[in-house]
């Protein structure tokens, strides 16, 4: 009985060794991120290890995504600094709707976007689908209602700035980039690796690796000239688009 015993536990830590060298290879080698500005006009606020964006529009801001604190206690400090509260949060942007991305949207009243595809996890009525987020199943207390849905290439604008949206399947079906200020936003479809290039979402997390491969390269084709800057969920950011135009090739 003993060394039974011992044979499954052996097998237990092996399997949350190769569990935890899956996940955290994940992170290697990434552009570290640090709270301040991306761009004239574009606020990164970490949320713990996720980035929550600020782009700032007449009258407030506009945010991609919410975090992962269902309290959203560092994007409130973070508007406080700048004198402002909730309200000055005119719309939320979802990359996609993982609960670390949705947490935080409970806090706010601004009409939340995000495309079809992504509606239902980002609302809790359905699980995701890459490997690690199913097993993790549905997090009610970080799901958020999505008030707008987008169309591929859909440009909204939001005071006085405009922001254009297209649906880069893969990582989720409903995942999304968006582009405000020069400033092109990948959520976890993409990272920036400290080398400058470019990496895929991680497959543990992911519905479709090959499917976000061919997104990041479509979506190369489909942004339009003057990207300053490539920003991520859970990276720094990278410097002009060179990283994304180069993708694949």
């Amino acid at each position: 009985m003993k060394r039974a015993l011992l044979i499954v536990g052996a097998v237990l830590v092996v399997l949350f060794g190769v569990f935890f060298a899956t996940v955290g290879s994940a992170f290697v080698g990434l552009k570290e991120a640090a709270d301040g500005p991306v761009a004239p006009g574009v606020q990164l606020v970490r949320d713990g290890y996720v980035n929550v964006f600020f782009i700032d529009v007449e009258g407030g801001v506009a945010m991609i995504d919410c975090g992962n604190d269902p309290e959203a206690k560092a994007v409130l400090a973070a508007l406080k600094a700048r004198s402002l509260d909730a309200s000055a949060v005119k719309a939320i942007f979802l990359t996609h709707g993982h609960p670390d991305h949705t947490a935080g949207c409970s806090r706010f009243t601004a009409p939340v976007y995000a495309f079809e595809g992504d509606k239902g996890i980002a609302e809790g009525t359905v699980p995701a689908n890459g490997p690690l987020p199913k097993m993790m199943g549905v997090q009610k207390g970080k799901t958020t209602k999505v008030t707008n849905l987008l169309v591929e290439g859909a440009t909204v604008t939001v005071g006085n700035e405009a922001i254009t949206a297209w649906n880069i399947p893969g990582h989720t079906q409903g995942s999304a980039a968006y582009l405000a200020r020069g400033v092109l936003f990948f959520g976890d479809s993409a990272a920036g690796q400290s080398d400058g290039k470019l990496r895929p979402a991680p497959w543990v997390f992911s519905d479709d690796l090959d499917q976000c491969k061919a997104s990041l390269t479509s979506l190369a084709a489909k942004v339009p000239a003057g990207v300053t800057r490539l920003a991520f969920a859970h990276s720094g950011f990278l410097e002009g688009a060179d990283a994304l135009s180069s993708f694949g090739k």
